[in-house]
């Protein structure tokens, strides 16, 4: 299992399996937000069967099923009422990380915070937003 830290509240990474759910209690995770649609790809376990291991660690789950390149305004409100209205740590996944990690610097350009620091915290993670900075300038104002 692959997580790399945001910020203080948030982790975002790759695809999970129901075997990581106990390493992911050791990080803390309170909350984990699924950003990917079910049955993306095969063998992508179902949000039930996360739903169900999470449960069992008392971990809530959230799914927002967005679509690469397709993150909506109602995506990223979807994402701000998950993190924000339950226990932090939060893990945010998809198939890459790509998706979380846009949808955290979505949200977090939303509040206020600079395009600069989103851009260069999601490099150091690996993810390379470069080219949503427009967007993310946009969000913030």
């Amino acid at each position: 299992m692959q997580t790399n830290q945001l910020d203080a509240h948030t982790f975002v990474g790759p695809q999970i399996s129901i075997a990581d759910m106990a390493k992911i209690a050791k990080l803390g995770v309170r909350t984990i937000v699924i950003a990917r649609p079910e049955g993306e790809e095969h063998g992508q376990p179902t949000v039930s069967n996360i739903c169900a291991a999470a449960d069992a660690h008392g971990i809530n789950v959230h799914q927002i099923p967005v679509t690469p390149g397709n993150i909506t305004a109602e995506d990223v409100q979807a994402f701000d009422v998950a993190t924000g209205d339950n226990p932090h740590p939060v893990l945010a996944y998809c198939r890459s990380g790509a998706r979380a990690t846009t949808l955290w610097a979505l949200s977090a350009a939303s509040r206020g915070q600079s395009v600069e620091v989103i851009i260069d915290t999601a490099g150091k993670a690996g993810y390379d937003l470069r080219a949503l900075a427009p967007r993310l300038v946009t969000s913030a104002a």
